[in-house]
């Protein structure tokens, strides 16, 4: 059964997880640091292909009762270059866009999206902000990004430290919304019940999310981490990690919490989907739960 949608209840609110996709990578990017022998028996045991990574690309959609909220706006078409960004990879079940058509599915459309929250502006989570004619696609929404983030992509420092392809992409999505456009410090309410908390590091502005309503919590992690090896060796690092140490800060403060008020936590890369798990801690480092979905 393929399900690209799951509906859950957060206390009062209505929160779905919507695939947009999914995509290969080379394990080198995902463990640039991790030793050959070791990575390759960790996915030996968790029946894992040894030759490259597939990642899910799963967005989050929250009804708080007031406002229709969509974390990041998924990766648009950047599976038509997949190739040419990782060659040495099979493509072939590499698929990305799907974020509209599922998010409909569940009677959603793009004009009742009153807020989106950027967790940061790499292709994948910024990808969907316009069509192919360049129009915003959530043209009703007011869109929320760290400023360090916004100051970043804007700035020439980017040059320096992403490559070429990411800064284009983050530039001609980011500046289209500069009117309809709030730039967050930490902490910072954005609506009730959603809080941004900085966790800099895979990019300089990079945010987290706590949700809440009735008592009940979820931490939107985004991309502190990319994948549950991450937790279970907090000292592999993906090549995607801007500043690395402050990656490490950011993934010690937030899932020292999530198992410390055993949160329910989404990340948006981590398998199976829905994304959805709990997180324990364990002598060194910390273990992945996900969820048993019930459809």
């Amino acid at each position: 059964m393929n399900v690209e949608s799951y509906h859950f209840q957060l206390g009062d609110f209505d929160c779905f997880s919507i695939s947009d996709g999914n995509f290969n990578y080379p394990l080198e990017s995902f463990f640039a640091n991790a030793p050959k022998a070791e990575l390759e028996a960790s996915l030996r045991q968790h029946d894992l292909p040894a030759d490259h990574i597939t990642t899910p690309y799963t967005c989050l959609l929250v009804n708080t009762g007031q406002h229709w909220v969509l974390i990041d706006t998924g990766a648009g078409n950047l599976a038509a270059m997949a190739a040419k960004i990782f060659p040495s990879v099979d493509h072939t079940t590499t698929v990305t866009g799907k974020l509209l058509r599922n998010m409909q599915a569940v009677g959603v459309t793009p004009d009742d999206i009153e807020i989106v929250i950027i967790t940061h502006a790499h292709p994948d989570h910024i990808g969907g902000t316009l069509d192919d004619t360049g129009k915003l696609v959530f043209s009703n929404a007011h869109y929320f990004i760290a400023q360090d983030e916004w100051q970043f992509w804007t700035s020439d420092i980017a040059s320096t430290k992403a490559p070429a392809s990411m800064v284009d992409i983050a530039r001609r999505n980011l500046e289209p919304l500069r009117d309809r456009l709030t730039l967050i410090d930490d902490p910072f309410t954005i609506v009730p019940g959603i809080q941004a908390l900085a966790t800099p590091g895979h990019t300089p502005g990079h945010i987290a999310l706590s949700i809440a309503s009735d008592r009940q919590q979820l931490l939107h992690i985004s991309d502190v981490v990319l994948h549950p090896f991450h937790l279970e060796h907090p000292e592999w690092i993906p090549v995607f990690d801007i500043f690395p140490e402050q990656a490490a800060a950011s993934k010690q403060r937030i899932f020292n919490r999530a198992a410390a008020e055993q949160a329910l936590v989404f990340a948006h890369h981590f398998p199976p989907f829905p994304n959805l798990g709990y997180v324990l801690k364990q002598a060194e480092g910390w273990q992945w739960q996900p969820i048993k979905m019930h459809l």
